[in-house]
């Protein structure tokens, strides 16, 4: 059952790379999720959902954006009016639901009003403090030795300092306890048969404090998980009785829903048994090990942490041109040197403001918080270095925090999984027809005509075909925002005289409210970013009136911009939505210097790196990056037979857009070629004209972070100030063995003397990278 559970329900978790950890009124949130799936990327969802949610526990915002190459990326809009207050960002797929909530992302995102202040401390908020404890193994259990560890938190879960008694139900002191490591710590206790035992502490108020220790079981096991050099050890002790069928058991080990390792044990005429794992083959992550009776009743169950230091790939960042001088121009270049795929984000921050304090990254996230319950503080602690001490004190959080991605009970009945939410596919548009009887049916081979516009001016003509009684349904959709769709019935004209439609998605409504408990609460500040904070917002104060909380002041500014190219013109005469701007290689052929070739195919031959063609006419191969290029007439997605029919004299431009395209079915995994034909006088038609509509929203519209392009502007003076915190942000950014090298241009603001830089990404098998770097001139 567990194999079934591996196929049929793979789990999905998500890490979120955010420009910045503190924003000022008024500023964007920047975004990009990272979706894996065990020790892989995970391709089973096709949408993710972000939502903002306020202290009161109300969603004020929410997205949906396609994933492609395991990935999303978005933003949110912070009102200027908005106060100062915490945040909690949400980041989940649908096929998230089928598992426990508690492993959908969350993270704090500390907000201050727009003149940098953050939100006034609650006076009626009281310090308390708690403890708890945790068996080894799960229990405690009559004369057999157990590890119990601790931990000890403040009411935001923050971890304290804590030290204490172990007393009997006389009062006796049976030992003494004190934390090692943010608040946690471990002890020995060998129960005695009818006591009972108290932990006595004095919190960090100095209040004293007494909390009972988990009841003592008379019978039962005690597993130890102890390490070694490329294993690990388990031990295994019972008491001298047990229920018959506890005496013989059954281990085993999990790691990302694979089963590493099973083994039988007889203990009838023992009460001790112990046992190797091999691990330095292994992936990194976290290993369940879970002792059963022979009838497959859980007894005891540990997680322990495989590190073999496998789980990253390199990259470099470097700074070809580094000036921090006013409004300077400045070179970021990213190197690669792995010919595989590799899927990155880029920050450029103020140093000061875009520090994070012991929050996740992404190798902590999806090898530890991810996999855990509650919250870990400073999780990327555990993965700075290889030291012994570092390891000993991971292994308290894994002591100390639960892990339950199985219900024993429904696996040991042999239960299959139960899918709440199946995976879903791209925007898929649903049509209700209203009206429809018995008396007045529609015909079984009835297909509605739409003609989709968006806002953006892109168009898509598609058909629906009938799946129900009254409806139609076309998966796998991509337009955003809300768009007019315009339809007719392709079979039956009267029924649309008849007859009325209603439009709809496929997202899920998702909550209005989220609970409290199931919310971080962690609200720990860094106050030298909120210093910072106020003194960028204190000089945008300065300006008055021509105050703008996004940090630019663009009131004053007369753009002289420079003369676009021949391509530039004709992107913007001829491409839209998702097709335009510059994301891969463009094509001028208005001019008929392509008229000696074949056809398109024979033209693009060896003009773009890493698009493989073969053959010619409607007989060519194409292929790149191991997938097939999608390819698109005018922007209506087509075939390689339609492509090669068109002459190349009927071509005025070309674009080829590196993969993956989400404008193309399926994600684009092979980029796009999309071929425009000239327009002639270019008449201007009006598609869906005379025709029923309706509205259907989309997507949640992309944004294109701002970044000012000061060698464009004749003199500073055309730009009243420039206070941004953000320099830079750029959340896909591919390489592979064609391109290992990729180079970013930014200007710096008015008053930044140091840039902060954190590169996050992962490649196509599943290995991730992070590069943080605070770059200054020297002085």
């Amino acid at each position: 059952m567990i194999k079934v559970y591996s196929e049929q329900v793979p789990d999905e978790k998500a890490y979120v790379h955010f420009d910045k950890d503190l924003y000022r009124a008024g500023e964007t949130i920047w975004f990009k999720a990272y979706l894996f799936s065990g020790f892989s990327l995970s391709s089973t969802s096709k949408n993710f959902y972000a939502e903002l949610v306020n202290d009161k526990g109300n969603i004020v915002q929410r997205k949906v954006y396609p994933i492609a190459e395991s990935s999303s990326s978005g933003s949110f809009d912070l009102p200027d009016s908005m106060p100062a207050g915490n945040m909690v960002f949400r980041g989940y797929t649908v096929w998230m639901y089928n598992f426990d909530t508690a492993f959908i992302f969350q993270k704090n995102i500390v907000v201050t009003d727009k003149a940098g202040l953050t939100e006034k401390k609650k006076s009626e908020v009281v310090k308390t403090y708690s403890i708890q404890f945790f068996p080894e193994g799960g229990n405690l259990v009559n004369n057999l030795q157990s590890v119990v560890a601790f931990k000890a938190n403040d009411e935001l879960g923050l971890p304290v300092a804590a030290n204490g008694n172990i007393v009997d139900s006389k009062g006796t002191v049976v030992t003494s306890f004190s934390s090692k490591h943010d608040g946690m710590g471990a002890f020995n206790l060998t129960p005695s048969p009818n006591e009972t035992y108290q932990a006595v502490w004095n919190d960090p108020s100095g209040k004293k404090q007494t909390i009972s220790l988990p009841e003592v079981k008379a019978q039962g096991y005690v597993l130890k998980i102890s390490g070694a050099s490329g294993k690990k050890v388990f031990m295994l002790t019972r008491t001298d009785e047990v229920p018959e069928s506890w005496k013989k058991v059954n281990i085993i080990a999990l790691l990302g829903q694979e089963r590493i390792y099973k083994a039988k044990a007889n203990l009838a005429e023992t009460k001790v048994t112990s046992g190797t794992i091999p691990v330095e083959n292994l992936p990194s992550g976290i290993m369940q090990i879970t002792i059963f009776s022979d009838t497959w009743e859980p007894i005891a169950e540990r997680i322990t942490m495989i590190n073999n230091g496998n789980y990253t790939f390199q990259a470099k960042v470097n700074t070809p041109e580094l000036n921090t001088n006013f409004r300077a121009k400045n070179t970021i270049e990213i190197e690669v040197d792995d010919t595989v795929l590799s899927n990155l984000s880029l920050a450029v921050t103020d140093a000061a403001i875009g520090r994070q304090t012991s929050g996740d990254n992404i190798i902590s996230r999806m090898l530890l918080s991810g996999d855990i319950k509650g919250y870990v503080y400073n999780p990327t602690y555990y993965f700075a270095n290889n030291a012994d001490s570092t390891a000993n004190n991971l292994d308290l959080v894994l002591l100390t925090h639960g892990w339950r991605r199985y219900n024993w009970a429904t696996l040991a009945r042999g239960r299959k999984p139960v899918i709440k939410f199946p995976a879903d596919n791209y925007l898929t548009l649903e049509a209700k027809v209203f009206g429809v009887t018995t008396a007045s049916p529609l015909r079984t081979d009835e297909q509605l005509l739409i003609f989709i516009q968006s806002k953006d001016s892109s168009s898509q003509f598609l058909e629906m075909p009938k799946t129900g009684v009254d409806k139609f349904t076309l998966p796998n959709v991509i337009f955003y925002d809300t768009a007019t769709v315009f339809y007719q019935f392709m079979k039956d004209k009267k029924a649309e005289k008849e007859m009325s439609l209603g439009f709809y998605n496929n997202f899920i409504k998702g909550a209005r409210r989220i609970d409290f408990l199931n919310r971080p609460l962690n609200l720990e500040v860094d106050t030298a970013a909120i210093a910072r904070t106020k003194f960028f917002a204190d000089k945008l104060f300065q300006l008055g009136s021509k105050f703008d909380p996004k940090g630019n002041v663009l009131e004053a500014v007369t753009v002289k911009t420079r003369t676009k190219s021949p391509t530039q013109q004709l992107d913007e005469k001829y491409a839209s939505g998702l097709f335009r701007g510059d994301n891969g290689y463009s094509f001028d052929l208005t001019n008929n210097q392509a008229t000696s070739y074949f056809d398109i195919f024979s033209f693009l031959q060896g003009r773009v790196a890493g698009l493989q063609i073969t053959g010619q006419g409607s007989n060519a191969s194409l292929t790149w990056r191991g997938s097939r290029p999608a390819l698109f007439l005018n922007e209506m997605q087509t075939d390689v037979s339609q492509i090669s029919s068109i002459s190349v004299s009927d071509v005025a431009y070309i674009k080829v857009m590196r993969p993956p395209f989400i404008g193309a079915t399926g994600g684009g995994a092979g980029g796009a070629i999309a071929v425009y034909t000239k327009k002639g006088g270019d008449v201007k038609q009006e598609p869906g004209k005379g025709l029923n509509k309706s509205l259907v929203v989309g997507y949640s519209a992309p944004k294109e972070f701002y970044s000012p392009n000061y060698k464009d502007l004749s003199g500073s003076s055309e730009v009243t100030a420039d206070y941004r915190t953000t320099l830079y942000w750029n959340p896909m950014i591919l390489t592979d063995a064609t391109r290992k090298k990729v180079r970013f241009e930014f200007y710096n603001n008015d008053i930044t003397k140091a840039y902060r830089v954190i590169l996050e990404g992962v490649n196509e098998i599943g290995k991730m990278v992070r590069v943080e770097k605070v770059i200054q001139q020297p002085k």
